[in-house]
């Protein structure tokens, strides 16, 4: 059974933002993963009125929580950041959750159950443990730049994503990723046990337990 651990957390975030927290599980992907990925969408397409959603939260599936916290980093919370949501945003003119490829499937099933964004690292690109911090201005460990003041989630060597937004392709889990770091932030108006769930849940969909 995936092991779902919390990581450190950078006091000078804690004391900006509030109670932040880090989560991850790391879990080899089983064949099935995928037929029951789209098995799941196809699921919750019918039963969770993801359209209905959508229109409710201003053209997102996220929790409350997560855009007021975009909007504390100098984001527009009306601007899906990474590609899984704005992708999610079809069901709106569809009716159907679009199944791409396991990991991502499994990624859009517990943001419509539960609301929480996953980021999903190839494990073969990072190596923990992984903390919560911001950069100064060090690059990604593939190389792709960051800017000063980045939110980030940082390996051993140093950050592999951010916190609000898609990883760089080289780090990111992909149609033909084997083990997957699973990825998730808990941010003020969010219990932690939610997101502590919703890694354990997506780690779990994708361990086929």
């Amino acid at each position: 059974m995936p092991d779902v651990r919390a990581g450190e957390v950078d006091p000078v975030l804690l004391a900006e933002f509030g109670p932040l927290e880090l989560w991850t599980a790391t879990v080899v992907v089983v064949r099935a993963a995928a037929r029951a990925g789209r098995e799941r969408l196809g699921r919750l397409s019918g039963s969770f009125h993801a359209a209905e959603r959508i229109r409710e939260r201003g053209g997102r599936l996220l929790d409350v929580a997560y855009p007021t916290f975009e909007r504390q980093t100098g984001l527009d919370p009306a601007v899906p950041p990474t590609a899984l949501e704005r992708g999610a945003r079809e069901v709106v003119v569809t009716g159907a959750l679009a199944s791409t490829h396991p990991v991502d499937d499994v990624r859009l099933a517990v943001l419509a159950e539960v609301g929480v964004p996953l980021t999903a690292l190839d494990a073969a690109a990072t190596i923990g443990p992984w903390r919560l911090t911001a950069t100064r201005g060090e690059p990604y460990s593939d190389g792709t730049p960051t800017t000063a003041g980045d939110l980030v989630v940082a390996d051993a060597r140093g950050p592999v994503t951010p916190v609000v937004g898609d990883p760089p392709r080289r780090l990111a889990a992909g149609p033909r990723t084997r083990e997957v770091v699973l990825c998730a932030v808990r941010v003020p108006g969010i219990e932690s046990w939610e997101v502590s769930e919703a890694v354990w849940r997506a780690a779990n969909y994708l361990a086929g337990t």
